[in-house]
């Protein structure tokens, strides 16, 4: 993608222009004439291919059914016609009890991935026309400007995506009732054009007539296999618990196991259907790809095509991220109270890395291999752009203008996600979006002097250590002379703290794995290898070492940091000189006490590793799991009283500080496991207090420097 295409990174205003009723986009889009939309010349061979591959897809579950059915006559004959008879005696009994119950335990997990219930996501929420007038009218416009019924149904949903789909039932298939489902963050990022090209392209596969329904029995056909075939279902969860609870005894856990084995048998057999099918249909997919994109292109134009489709990337994106800082604050208690305009509010933080690394990834996707269900991005756009498309709607306000109440349904479908998650929450423990993605970070205006402070060669871990200087060679520098030796190592530090902390979450890692060769557990490792322990062992020591260039230069850099504060501190006022004193001394309580907290949160998250991922392994593994809780729970309580002895600034304790962190902590009772749990955040929340002291002292010695004529590290403004 070339330069000019990274226009797009201009986040979407929020603000709809003032303008009279019938200007919206709403009334815009509603102005379509029915029927504007051309449709393409149909594809006979196509079509029939499409059907035919139905047909086939169709078969496999038919195939499957047989191969019961075949069981079941086997076993028929065997005993109608082939069991020996005669005088009764042992080999008699076996030759009657054994194949039955064989037979009888194929056939019913073969069964069983027709009834057993599958764990269900949330439902989107509904919106009637009452609800929204403006937004129904224009969606039924650009139903009828395409030439389809418009949907049966509008859901609206927290996912980054939209769909159209046949309303459930077999009504829906055949009468053609249509639901639409819009993922809320991407009205909450995109244009008005850009959310109208993407709904443009989901109609246009209904477009398609009698080539959705094959199309339908197809995905349905798939996606049924692909369920039963690789993802476990509430059976199985249950006979894993049972095999796994020792009160059950030896032979219900034997029994557990085989069955689980069996099962296993049956999601074999399951994957090599659902390979075949899905083999067969994913050229043809592909075909009706590209056929939506020309429904995108015309209504909206084909030079807006690339921006759009980095656009849903960026999107599924920003999703990620917000909904990773959403688990992060969870537990703590929190969670989002608008999920939506959080995604929309970090797509408007991104900064220009940020999209030309997505840019990156979009010119990257430029291959279709054959069995993709969907062309490569590049070949797309290249399709729809040949078109030459004006566009018909091409209204370039923010997408959320389509809506009369766009807040109110942000809110609403948040609220539904949690509910569906079964999460506990009200206005307590709902926070803004801004304070969500605050989480972790400085204070823009703090942060901008931190950054100036140290020009970006001081990170988290390892920490600031404020003796070391009063120790040699540090203690040898002047005021200038510590700016003068840390500008003097700024290129090597490029890259510096990133390194840091990739080695520090390699080691937790590695320590996992270290544990379970000490623990004679049969493992694999990522890349289905036998794990080597000798090499284990040598790296995890190598990640850990404080010898290495990058933790000796860390070192260094720190050192001559903690002079540097010293100075300054020392050319403060006496009352300025006090309060600096004073977070010089929480920042040595906080240096001094990181390796026992790491250890301890390190142990706790070799523990949830382990009781996640290994609860069916043998009893000595399990009281393991058990021994490290409990001395986790010990060990974390003890930390946190000692704490409470360290007086923060603000009057509160350090160990009071780290316990406010906990939100859930209360929910945890006697269990060690849910403790691990409810006290993950403690280390998020020392690194943060960690950071803030530090960047708030750096924030006065600044000012010191600059009343003192201290030349700064960085002497010339870096351009962009």
């Amino acid at each position: 993608m070339e330069v000019e295409s990274m226009s797009l990174a201009a986040p979407v205003s929020t603000a709809v222009p003032s303008s009279a009723n019938d200007d919206t986009p709403a009334h815009s889009l509603q102005r379509l004439p029915p029927g504007s939309i051309p449709r393409p010349p149909t594809k006979p061979l196509y079509t029939f291919f499409l059907w035919l591959v139905a047909l086939l897809s169709c078969l496999m579950p038919l195939l499957y059914l047989g191969l019961i059915v075949g069981l079941a006559s086997l076993g028929y004959h065997y005993y109608a016609d082939w069991a020996p008879r005669g005088r009764f005696n042992l080999l008699v009994a076996l030759a009657w009890i054994v194949p039955g119950f064989a037979v009888s335990v194929m056939i019913l997990f073969m069964l069983k991935p027709l009834f057993a219930p599958r764990a269900q996501e949330p439902d989107a929420v509904p919106l009637s026309p009452h609800d929204d007038m403006q937004f129904t009218g224009a969606v039924h416009a650009l139903s009828q400007a395409i030439g389809i019924r418009p949907p049966h149904q509008i859901r609206l949903s927290h996912q980054a995506n939209a769909w159209v789909q046949f309303s459930p039932g077999l009504a829906g298939l055949l009468r053609g009732h249509k639901t639409l489902t819009i993922g809320l963050p991407l009205v909450a990022g995109m244009s008005a054009r850009q959310l109208v090209g993407v709904l443009a392209h989901e109609f246009g596969h209904f477009a398609q007539q009698g080539g959705m329904r094959a199309a339908v029995l197809i995905h349905g056909v798939n996606r049924w296999l692909e369920s039963r075939a690789y993802h476990p279902d509430a059976w199985d969860e249950r006979l894993r618990r049972w095999a796994a609870d020792e009160s059950n005894g030896g032979y219900v856990q034997l029994t557990c196991a085989f069955t689980l084995w069996c099962l296993w048998l049956t999601r074999m057999l399951m994957r090599g259907l659902f390979q075949v099918s899905f083999r067969m249909s994913q050229r043809l997919s592909q075909e009706m790809e590209f056929d939506a994109d020309r429904y995108e292109a015309i209504v909206v134009g084909s030079d807006g095509f690339a921006d759009t489709a980095l656009r849903l990337r960026a999107l599924a994106r920003s999703l990620h991220e917000v909904d990773q800082l959403n688990r992060k604050i969870w537990r703590e208690g929190k969670l989002v109270g608008d999920l939506p305009a959080t995604v929309g509010l970090r797509l408007a933080q991104w900064t220009d890395d940020d999209w030309r690394r997505v840019a990156e990834q979009l010119d990257a996707d430029d291959e279709t291999r054959y069995w993709d269900s969907h062309p490569a991005d590049q070949a797309r756009i290249a399709n729809a752009q040949a078109l030459r498309a004006a566009g018909l709607f091409r209204d370039e306000r923010p997408a959320s203008a389509l809506f009369a109440d766009f807040p109110a349904l942000c809110r609403s479908v948040t609220e539904h996600f949690y509910r569906g998650l079964e999460l506990e929450f009200g206005p307590r423990n709902l926070v803004d979006g801004a304070q969500l993605l605050g989480l972790g970070r400085l204070p823009e205006t703090l942060a901008r002097v931190w950054d100036g402070y140290t020009n970006g060669m001081i990170g988290v871990a390892p920490l600031l250590d404020p003796s070391e200087g009063s120790r040699l060679p540090a203690s040898a520098l002047d005021w200038q002379g510590c700016v003068d030796e840390l500008r003097r190592l700024g290129p090597d530090a490029s890259g510096l703290w990133q390194r840091l902390e990739r080695r520090r979450e390699k080691a937790g890692q590695l320590s996992l794995w270290v544990t379970l060769i000490d623990l004679q557990v049969d493992f694999l490792m990522p890349d289905a290898s036998l794990p080597d322990g000798a090499r284990l062992r040598e790296d995890h020591a190598a990640c850990v070492a404080d010898d290495t260039p990058d933790r000796k230069l860390a070192a260094r850099i720190l050192a001559v940091s903690a002079r540097r504060l010293q100075h300054a501190v020392a050319a403060l006022d006496e009352s300025a000189r006090s309060d600096a004193r004073a977070r010089l001394g929480v920042l040595q309580h906080l240096h001094d006490v990181w390796p026992r907290l790491q250890r301890i949160f390190n142990e706790g998250r070799v523990c949830l590793w382990l009781h996640g991922g290994m609860r069916g392994d043998d009893p000595s593994l399990r009281q393991h799991v058990s021994r490290l809780g409990v001395r986790y729970r010990e060990q974390t309580l003890q930390l946190l009283a000692d704490l409470d002895g360290i007086l923060l600034r603000d009057g509160p304790s350090l160990g009071q500080h780290l316990r406010g962190r906990c939100g859930r902590l209360s929910s945890a009772g006697g269990d060690d496991i849910q403790f691990i749990q409810v006290t993950s955040p403690l280390e998020d929340a020392f690194l943060e207090l960690y950071q803030l002291n530090l960047a708030e002292l750096a924030a006065t010695a600044h000012a010191a420097e600059q009343r003192h004529g201290i030349r700064p590290i960085r002497l010339l403004k870096r351009t962009v």
